[in-house]
């Protein structure tokens, strides 16, 4: 069979490097026997009873008002229903006083069309022929940032400063100074892109360190893009104090997915109608529109006061218990001698860890650990090629979407292995992926 000869697009978009390479192979591996592992790697979010039963009501009001199939069976804005934007609107100024045009919201087919649809619109190879680049403030930040980039190389990343907290509790803090210095020195930065709460360390950048960046962006006419995927309002996984900021230069980017919805594909972007306009004309071109249906249910969810009020009181308390249970777990089973750390607890539905001194790279003990039947996520393809400290190779990401024994089972054998890598001078050889 002869080779395809791919477009550097096509070539881009089906090559198995970096996370997209993990995320296959441990596909793969569970497709294999899903029974034989334990499973900590999931994004997808835990199916939580009282989030099914509202978005089942939803659904039910839309069958039982007769409203199905005006729904499915005609197409609409490239905007999104006039419904859903309004109801957006008036939860923003309800909750937060803040002011939104019609123009100023897009509905996308979810947060990763959202992400495609911004930093293609705003990086990449300009008219000009220059090469325009998305630059992540603070490293590590969501891998799949560079993979919806149609051009190789164009997400780049300022290293964080690392700082231990206690005995086994670390933080990244933003390095202010980096930041301000590699926005002025480089003319090619076209987007700043970060998520808060960050995937994959849950950590939330200050309201005064964002106010910070937004000013910096601001002065050099380049748009920031929050993404809030596991923000306030929904799905409210923030632990800490935090509040949606909208304003100038800033994109604001939402999703239901991890409010329980992932399926629909509801992705939610407010900020100046000129960046707005941009990706509303790219979604016209590739997608037409997010789901009618979806679009609907979250009508519904937001009109009731559910979406939010389930938010705060049930998927963010799940997530924190959920922590709250690894950190313990950590603490009773890992070897106390040993210099492993766990990113503060501050939001989103993943645990971090840092192994320093790890003798081999996060893709050999993702390998040793899928060996005694545990997957989880390697932290290297988070950090987008940075290869600025050892730390990059000695994270892990771990789900908080299992279940309690789950966690428990796939503690002990990550614990195990641990012990026996910290006390061995030899480094193991282990199967590439």
């Amino acid at each position: 069979m002869n080779a395809l000869h791919l477009s550097k697009i096509g070539n881009k978009m089906t090559n198995k490097v970096g996370v997209r390479a993990i995320m296959h192979d441990i596909q793969e591996v569970l497709n294999s026997d899903l029974n034989q592992y334990v499973n900590l790697s999931a994004g997808n979010p835990a199916i939580l009873p009282q989030v099914y039963e509202m978005w089942e009501e939803a659904l039910k009001d839309i069958v039982n008002d007769k409203q199905l199939k005006n729904l499915i069976s005609q197409y609409g804005s490239s905007y999104g229903t006039h419904e859903l934007i309004d109801c957006i609107r008036e939860y923003f100024f309800t909750s937060y006083r803040i002011k939104l045009d019609r123009e100023q919201v897009l509905i996308t087919s979810g947060s990763q069309n959202l992400f495609f649809l911004a930093l293609n619109s705003f990086c990449g190879t300009s008219k000009e022929g220059r090469v325009k680049k998305a630059l992540i403030p603070m490293l590590p930040d969501y891998a799949g940032y560079s993979g919806v980039a149609l051009e190789e190389g164009i997400i780049e990343g300022i290293p964080p400063i690392v700082s231990k907290l206690d005995h086994h509790t670390f933080r990244y803090k933003f390095n202010r100074q980096a930041f301000k210095d590699k926005i002025a020195q480089d003319p090619d930065i076209g987007a700043v892109v970060l998520s808060r709460p960050n995937n994959p360390s849950g950590n939330i950048l200050s309201k005064e360190a964002v106010h910070f960046i937004s000013k910096v962006c601001k002065d050099y006419h380049i748009p920031l893009l929050i993404d809030s995927a596991y923000a306030p309002p929904f799905p409210a996984m923030n632990f800490v104090e935090m509040n949606p900021i909208i304003h100038g230069n800033i994109i604001h980017c939402m999703s239901l997915s991890k409010a329980g919805l992932p399926g629909e594909r509801i992705g939610i972007a407010i900020g100046k109608s000129d960046f707005i306009k941009v990706m509303e004309a790219f979604q016209s071109n590739i997608l037409i529109h997010s789901s009618r249906l979806g679009q609907r249910m979250v009508v519904n969810t937001l009109k009731s006061g559910k979406l939010a009020g389930i938010s705060a009181n049930y998927i963010r308390t799940h997530y924190k218990q959920k922590h709250d249970y690894l950190k313990n777990l950590l603490t009773t089973h890992m070897p106390d001698d040993i210099p492993w750390y766990l990113h503060k607890a501050e939001g989103s539905l993943f645990g971090w860890l840092w192994l320093e001194g790890l003798p081999f790279s996060d893709n050999d003990l993702y390998n040793k650990l899928k060996a005694e039947n545990l997957i989880v996520v390697p932290g290297g393809s988070f950090f987008h090629g940075s290869q600025s400290s050892p730390h990059n190779r000695e994270c892990i990401r771990i789900s908080l979407t299992a279940t309690d024994e789950e966690l428990k089972k796939g503690i002990h054998i990550l614990s195990s292995v641990v012990k026996k890598i910290y006390s061995s001078n030899s480094i193991f050889e282990t199967e590439k992926i």
